[in-house]
């Protein structure tokens, strides 16, 4: 059994294709199907369904897949470690990110921290927060920043900044941007515009609204997107009101695009945190990084 084995079969399962896996990995179809072909035959047993059109495991391969896991990032302890010892200060620190951090906290401070250290490099894929704690979980990436707390057992989260959310409403005179409205009238009477379940953002607003008396059956949604962005882009366009991290509208707001929404009850503050898996040891890539990147949080957001 070598790596080169573990990490096609791990690849695999994550996409559920071979093409997929070998063109992730940069080798041909035949050989990531050798490499898990003679993992098999080594521990005697079939990891993989290949009879449905679906690429499943078996339960074996379901139970050995934690395990591959495991051994995979072993490997990479084991060569910090050794980086380590030397002083080595070189790498890749893999990213997964909710979207208000990976849109608007973490370029500028990757930018900045590039700068220092040159030989460190980044790769950043954006998640909503639930898909960024399993990542983690999962050894999939290195460091999360997601928007809420969420129970795993396998992640440690660390307070890493705070931010607003703030109602945001077209500017078509519709809304005032001087008078204070309740919860009741802006999201019982108006079209309202949802993040997706599993949203840090939703996670923080839906808590709010209840704290506040809100029943949230009673809301009248009238869509569900899956990024801020988009969201931003309806308001816009006449769909209706939402909520949003501030950072991501302030520019807007200066251009007159959009107008925020007083609220008479004070409006939430949610935190952003740093989510590590607590299982394995961080790199000192890892720990620069993060040491770095808490002193550069921007001072909007505190």
């Amino acid at each position: 059994m070598d790596f080169r084995q573990i990490e096609a079969y791990i690849k695999v399962v994550e996409l559920a294709s071979f093409s997929k896996a070998a063109d992730e990995l940069h080798i041909s179809q035949p050989s990531i199907s050798t490499y898990i072909t003679s993992l098999e035959k080594e521990l005697n047993i079939i990891l993989i369904n290949r009879s449905t059109k679906v690429l499943s495991t078996t339960l074996a391969g379901e139970r050995f897949l934690e395990k591959a896991k495991e051994m995979m990032a072993l490997k990479g302890e084991t060569i910090e470690t050794l980086k380590n010892l030397s002083g080595d200060i070189s790498g890749d620190i893999r990213i997964l990110a909710s979207s208000v951090p990976a849109l608007y906290i973490l370029p500028h401070i990757l930018a900045e921290f590039h700068k220092l250290y040159p030989q460190i490099s980044f790769t950043m894929n954006q998640a909503d927060t639930s898909d960024v704690v399993l990542g983690i979980a999962a050894h999939r990436a290195d460091i999360g920043f997601a928007g809420s707390i969420l129970g795993d057992k396998k992640c440690d989260f660390y307070e890493f900044a705070d931010e607003k959310l703030v109602f945001i409403a077209p500017n078509d005179g519709a809304y005032s941007g001087k008078k204070k409205y309740t919860l009741e009238e802006l999201l019982y009477a108006n079209s309202f515009i949802a993040r997706e379940y599993g949203s840090g953002t939703r996670i923080q607003y839906e808590k709010y609204f209840m704290e506040n008396g809100i029943t949230l059956d009673k809301i009248k949604t009238c869509g569900v997107m899956d990024s801020t962005h988009s969201i931003i882009t309806a308001v816009m366009n006449g769909l209706g009101i939402s909520m949003v991290s501030e950072l991501a509208v302030r520019h807007i707001f200066k251009q007159q695009l959009l107008i925020p929404i007083r609220l008479k009850s004070k409006p939430p503050v949610r935190k952003i945190y740093t989510v590590l898996n607590k299982n394995i040891v961080h790199s000192h890539l890892i720990e620069l990084f993060m040491e770095y990147a808490n002193t550069r949080c921007p001072a909007a957001m505190t």
